[in-house]
């Protein structure tokens, strides 16, 4: 009986970590320890409950199923944007921490590269990724879109001045733990999981997110971390100087707004 009782115990052992390091069910996630609110608070409320200008006084939050403006959406269909701007080059790095090597490529050839992409486990410092790097390239058909989009009304401390961000990654892309100001991202369309910490999490800063999340979120003793997957419309507020990372769970097309002093 004892041997039997033992046993079960080791099966149920096994089963366990072999769903923590099955991809599909970390593609499947749905829980979140991230505070929600349901629609736009106040200045004060927002100040009170999230924004201390201090990182050890501020946290995340998720504020769900924002509206947009509906020309923004017609402009940002995948189809408009590659039948009007598809041949325009974008600045696309490395998805590691650091992202110091920078490419130039098609928007076309970008998005087609990112639709092949579905449960990669391939390095960061390996994998291109756009996120709104386009400083040497022309912006101007950006803007055409971006400046029917309304960013979150907010602020943080002295950090009050928004600039915009926007970025298509396809599923199992993101970037893994960074730092840097506050700001808000709404996701567009896809859905995309988040994982924050006051603390520096244990990561290498060039594996992949869905290496982290597989090989590390739960075989090794990690700080808080505060996790949660975002849908269409959804924004999240990340404080500032907060370890953060990124999952796209599918194709996904999202926009940031960060707050500078």
């Amino acid at each position: 009986m004892y041997e039997y009782f033992i046993f079960i115990i080791l099966i149920i052992f096994i089963s366990n970590v072999s769903t923590i390091n099955n991809i599909d069910d970390i593609y499947s996630l749905e829980i979140c320890n991230i505070p929600e609110e349901f629609s736009y608070i106040t200045q004060d409320e927002f100040n009170i409950r999230y924004g201390g200008e201090e990182k050890h006084f501020s946290r995340p939050v998720v504020f769900r199923q924002i509206p947009m403006n509906k020309q923004f959406l017609n402009m940002i269909q995948l189809d408009s944007i590659l039948h009007r701007y598809g041949n325009k080059y974008i600045t696309v790095t490395t998805a590691n921490t650091y992202s110091y090597q920078k490419e130039y490529i098609k928007l076309n050839d970008y998005i087609n590269l990112q639709k092949k992409l579905s449960k990669t486990t391939q390095w960061g410092n390996e994998t291109l990724y756009w996120f709104g790097d386009d400083l040497l390239n022309d912006q101007k058909w950006l803007n055409e879109i971006l400046q029917y989009y309304k960013s979150p009304s907010y602020s943080v401390g002295d950090f009050i001045h928004p600039s915009l961000s926007f970025g298509i990654g396809g599923q199992g892309t993101g970037v893994p733990f960074h730092f840097h100001g506050p700001g808000f991202q709404q996701i567009i369309f896809g859905r995309k999981r988040w994982y924050l910490s006051l603390e520096k999490p244990l990561f290498d800063p060039n594996e992949t997110t869905i290496q982290w999340s597989i090989e590390k979120r739960f075989t090794y003793k990690q700080p808080f971390i505060y996790e949660c997957t975002l849908y269409p419309g959804d924004i999240i507020f990340f404080p500032n100087l907060w370890w953060h990372a990124t999952l796209n769970l599918d194709f996904s097309i999202f926009l940031s707004t960060f707050l500078s002093l």
